[in-house]
């Protein structure tokens, strides 16, 4: 008897607020047309699906926030039976969708991956451990059938609770990326799993950047919206860069207009980043201002003694 097994998806959502975000609502109902199951999992306590304005399929889990995405994909995936699935992903909010992924997942089930993602990278972090750092980018990354049966074994050479451990901000992020984002795509591969990526990024850097190595979904997010592809990253709205001062048509408001879906609502997601954009540059303000008024009654200290 043929075993029929379902897909999940795990959403990471990381808030200081309870409510659930415009831009969040329109990921995770998206992700429910290509997954069985969703789990939108979050640090905060949330109202319930069906009064977030969530599809029937997506539940949502409050978890502590350990260890980043992976700390929070482990506990789900620890909460679940993966023998039940054929297909799990492992998607942040780090990326603002803006049009629909039928694209993308028609080209993942013509290429038949072992896991895949949307953007790969060859970079070296300073702090990387590996020889060889090409990796899937963690911010969307889908394991198949044979990467489900072999996550247990990573998860179990991987000292979860070094991480949890952890209480420096930067110091974790490196074990993070180290451990997680490279470490998992080098571990799958050196079980002889096949692996690929929606956008090569080294195709990218040849055709735009003369094949230098570079981050290409923050350094050439406009060639990727106008190649096609439907998601842009958070940072680029919220850390904005001088550049966007001489950007008109390829700014990321007027790119999310001309190729956002013109049946979701577009110009409410707009509205909705500016705000969080201007939250995050006062929160950036406000951490300036103390960080100067710290070093300033330092120095009266100092003139004091």
């Amino acid at each position: 008897m043929k075993v029929i097994r379902k897909s999940l998806c795990v959403f990471i959502h990381y808030s200081q607020q309870t409510y659930l975000p415009l831009y969040v609502s329109i990921y995770v109902n998206e992700l429910s047309n290509y997954f069985d199951r969703v789990i939108l999992v979050t640090n905060q306590s949330l109202l319930k699906p069906d009064l977030l304005n969530l599809r029937q399929n997506v539940s949502t889990l409050q978890v502590q926030n350990e260890g980043y995405d992976l700390g929070m994909f482990f506990k789900v995936f620890h909460s679940i039976d993966p023998t039940e699935y054929s297909q799990i992903a492992c998607i942040n909010d780090s990326n603002i969708l803006f049009n629909q992924l039928h694209p993308i997942f028609s080209w993942s089930r013509m290429s038949e991956y072992d896991f895949w993602g949307l953007i790969d990278s060859h970079e070296k972090p300073w702090f990387s451990t590996h020889t060889n750092n090409y990796h899937i980018q963690s911010h969307f990354i889908v394991f198949n059938r044979k990467a489900i049966e072999q996550l247990p074994a990573f998860f179990n050479a991987l000292q979860i609770q070094e991480l949890y451990d952890e209480k420096d901000a930067a110091k974790l992020r490196q074990m993070v990326i180290n451990k997680w984002e490279i470490g998992l795509s080098q571990f799958f591969i050196n079980e002889g799993l096949s692996n690929g990526s929606y956008i090569d990024s080294r195709s990218y850097s040849y055709l735009h950047l003369s094949g230098k190595l570079a981050n290409i979904g923050h350094k050439l997010y406009p060639e990727l919206i106008q190649s096609g592809f439907p998601l842009i990253k958070k940072k680029i709205i919220t850390n904005g860069n001088w550049k966007d001062i001489f950007r008109s048509g390829t700014h990321w408001k007027s790119m999310i207009r001309q190729y956002g879906n013109q049946n979701w609502e577009i110009e409410a997601l707009i509205e909705e980043l500016i705000q969080i954009k201007n939250e995050s540059e006062n929160q950036s303000l406000n951490k300036m201002k103390k960080k100067l008024w710290n070093g300033y009654d330092f120095l009266q200290k100092t003139d004091i003694a």
